[in-house]
């Protein structure tokens, strides 16, 4: 019973050339001895030879450079393959390196078949030359060295992910970022070193299939990521996805930048920036941040033509407290006379400690008797009820001047000043009172 690689046994040579004229791909039939004697157009133009049978014939060196890839001598290696195929009939299919007779070296795809020619075997080889798939493989072996060389010299956490997110390569600053031993740990359980969910509510694996899908269509994707180390410590990261086509598949280039330095630089700067806006004792705004921004609620005043209210208030005798009781007892009064204030202001108003004893007030979007109003809670707050400090009942007043903007060529300071002027008239007439600008500052001293 003849096998499915035999041919039949009364195959004659001429319908074997024939055979071997009309495959696709160079093809070469030996005889027991590796003489060949016959082969198509294919392999002769494949070795840069003429299709005459006489220009292409020979001994078998010829085609082949003295020895392989592997060290082995190409004569003898060939005709070990050729004894074994012609004992055991069973086809090989292996890696040959051939030459042309220009001495090109060609890389190339062996298949021998054992064949039956006339009841004597013979060897058909089939040929498929490697070399644009080679030259494919160094080109994509080359980009990846290049990437690997742009990994490795980046200073961030950077790596390889396919189609499904799995990481295919990374370099090794991963191993400092995460506090793992080797990288394999990364590319092994890069989900484990996730929360499940992100903070924005999402999955961790659903939103980074979906920034992945964003990064293949824009090319490039940027957004904040929580990633978390085997211990469980919470990292928070700013990744980037790139877009490039490896082994013609997409893939994507991932950047991982911890963002827990930046975070801390970034809360200590609030926390600064929340001391200088913040008075320290009586938790009002400070100077500072009144300053800033009464300037600007000032101009945006002028522009709607909407009013815009100072009251400048003053502890009355507040140096006999602290002589008599002691600064701690002072501050506590301070304090105290802190949350009063806030708690007769409208909403929204900006209460700020302008120094020392003195508070300051703005108010925007209502009338100056509405002003005034505020004004006389605050004086009334004060009056009415004692202050009681570690068992001691003090009774503190507050003297208060309210002045108004009513100049388009007025500046913060000019009003700020109208309502000093109040103030220092509610203090010469009597103090624990609140007094206008207008009612002051014909006020004869």
């Amino acid at each position: 019973m003849m096998t499915e690689h035999e041919f039949e046994p009364t195959v004659t040579h001429a319908t074997l050339k024939q055979i071997i004229d009309n495959v696709p791909m160079p093809c070469i039939l030996r005889d027991a001895e590796c003489t060949m004697l016959h082969h198509n157009k294919a392999a002769a133009n494949m070795f840069a030879c003429e299709a005459d049978e006489t220009d292409f014939t020979g001994e078998y060196e010829e085609l082949s450079p003295p020895f392989q890839p592997d060290g082995s001598p190409s004569m003898r290696k060939y005709l070990v393959l050729m004894r074994h195929i012609l004992e055991q009939g069973q086809p090989i299919k292996l890696e040959w390196l051939y030459c042309r007779r220009d001495k090109e070296l060609i890389p190339t795809e062996v298949t021998l078949m054992r064949v039956e020619v006339g009841g004597e075997p013979h060897v058909l080889e089939f040929l498929q030359d490697l070399r644009e798939s080679y030259q494919a493989r160094l080109a994509e072996r080359e980009v990846k060295q290049r990437l690997q060389v742009m990994m490795d010299s980046c200073p961030v956490t950077c790596g390889i992910v396919d189609a499904h997110f799995n990481v295919l390569e990374v370099n090794n600053v991963v191993m400092s970022l995460f506090g793992i031993l080797n990288k394999q740990t990364f590319l092994d359980r890069f989900f484990e070193l996730s929360p499940e969910y992100q903070p924005d509510g999402q999955l961790s694996r659903r939103k980074a299939l979906d920034k992945l899908k964003q990064a293949f269509e824009a090319g490039r994707v940027h957004y904040e990521w929580l990633h978390q180390s085997i211990y469980g410590e919470q990292i928070p990261c700013e990744v980037t996805l790139v877009r490039v086509q490896l082994s013609e598949q997409n893939m994507a280039i991932i950047y991982i930048h911890d963002l827990r330095e930046i975070k801390k630089s970034i809360e200590m700067m609030e926390k600064m920036e929340s001391i200088a806006y913040t008075d320290e004792l009586t938790g009002l705004f400070s100077r500072r941040y009144f300053v800033e921004n009464a300037t600007a609620a000032l101009e945006r005043a002028k522009a709607n033509k909407e009013p815009f209210h100072l009251i400048m208030a003053d502890l009355d005798h507040f140096k006999a407290v602290n002589d008599t009781y002691g600064h701690p007892i002072g501050d506590e009064v301070l304090k105290i006379t802190a949350k009063r204030m806030t708690g007769v202001t409208r909403q929204g108003s900006i209460i700020a400690r302008y120094g020392g004893e003195e508070f300051i007030v703005m108010l925007t979007g209502m009338s100056h008797d509405a002003a005034l109003k505020t004004a006389q809670r605050i004086q009334k707050s004060m009056e009415e009820s004692a202050i009681t400090i570690k068992g001691m009942s003090l009774n503190v007043t507050v003297s208060l001047g309210i002045a108004s903007h009513s100049d388009p060529t007025e500046s913060l300071d000019d009003i700020v000043h109208k309502a000093d002027v109040a103030l220092y008239g509610a203090k010469r007439t009597g103090r624990n009172k609140v007094m206008e600008y207008e009612n002051a500052k014909d006020l004869k001293w």
